[in-house]
Order: structure tokens, then C-alpha cells, then sequence
């Protein structure tokens, strides 16, 4: 009676609560598994909309396979480059530092070497604040331009105030984009 005891009080329940986390575990792979390719094709589905909106003249796109461009301070670093087919541009996806961490933002650069547009992709900027920076009435000031001469958006004058941080994240990582495009030799 006594291990009928012992077994019903201690063991049993450990028995069940095993079972529950295999169950449980399996029920999670499982959708992780019916989930993550969804997933996968929603992310480059959104990548290519967001290469684009900041490349409209571009047919489509193929990954460069060349080498890629970091900053020698180690913040900033261009993570992949997709080239239009039909040569009309390429739009970089670059990650930089920024008040809250790190930033990922897309440029799009014409064939000419002029910025086409920016995008912040992601980040982790305090909303109202350093989001500032991210802003389309922001971004639109770097539209047009084929260089910065500084990787400091004060130096340079791009700067939001209030959001010096996360304006020189932002900057720092298109001066990073025009950098790439120089050592590719442009468009080929």
C-alpha cells in the first residue's frame, strides 16, 4: 500500500506532466513546421514590395554576389544587395546602430548613382522620439542625392532634432548604401 502510495502521490504525477510537455512540444513543432515556409514567403514577399516602391522603374531583381561593404568602426554594414534586371538601379539592405540598437533600412539607388528612396525596415527607436528620423518627410531629403561627404547627419545638416542619434543610425547607413554602390563600379 505504502508503494501504491508513493507511485500515485510522487511518480504518477510526473508521468502525466511528461506527457503533457511531449504533447505539447509536438503540437508546437508541428505548427512551426506548417507555419514557417507562410512565413518565409510573406517576408520576401514584403522585401520585394518594399525594393519596388523605392525602385518603381525595376522589373525585378537578382541578390549581387560580390563583396559588401562594412564601416571599419564596425556600425554599419550592408547586409545584401538586390540589382533591377533590366539595370535600372539596385536597392541595399543596410544595418546600422541607432539609440535603441540596431536599424535596418532599404535605399534605393538609380542606375544615374542618385538615391531613389529610403525605408526603415526595422528597429528599435523610442516611438515619437527617435522614430523621427524614420519619417517619409525625413527620408525624402536623401531623394536625389549621389554622395554624402560625412557619415555624421550633423555634419552633413540631416539631422531631426531631438533625435541626433537616431538621425546619424539613419545617415550613417545610407552613406553606407552610396559606399556600396561606389565599390560595385555602379550598375553593371
Amino acid at each position: 500500500m505504502a508503494n501504491d502510495s508513493t507511485f500515485s502521490k510522487y511518480i504518477k504525477p510526473i508521468i502525466v506532466l511528461v506527457g503533457i510537455c511531449l504533447v505539447i512540444s509536438a503540437a508546437l513543432a508541428a505548427t512551426c513546421g506548417v507555419a514557417a515556409p507562410r512565413i518565409e514567403a510573406r517576408a520576401i514577399a514584403d522585401a520585394n514590395a518594399a525594393r519596388q516602391e523605392l525602385l518603381p522603374e525595376a522589373d525585378s531583381f537578382t541578390a549581387y554576389e560580390g563583396a559588401l561593404w562594412a564601416s571599419d568602426d564596425g556600425k554599419v554594414e550592408v547586409t545584401e544587395v538586390s540589382v533591377a534586371d533590366n539595370k535600372s538601379g539596385v536597392v541595399m539592405t543596410v544595418v546600422t546602430t541607432s539609440f535603441g540598437g540596431k536599424l535596418t533600412e532599404m535605399v534605393g539607388i538609380g542606375a544615374d548613382g542618385a538615391i531613389t528612396g529610403v525605408k526603415v525596415t526595422d528597429h528599435a527607436d523610442t516611438p515619437g522620439v527617435g522614430t523621427k528620423a524614420h519619417t517619409a518627410e525625413h527620408l525624402a531629403t536623401y531623394k536625389g542625392l549621389t554622395e554624402l561627404s560625412d557619415p555624421s547627419a550633423k555634419k552633413e545638416n540631416m539631422h531631426v532634432s531631438g533625435a541626433s542619434v537616431s538621425s546619424n543610425g539613419v545617415h550613417y547607413g545610407i552613406y553606407g548604401a552610396l559606399k556600396q554602390f561606389e565599390q560595385m563600379g555602379g550598375v553593371n
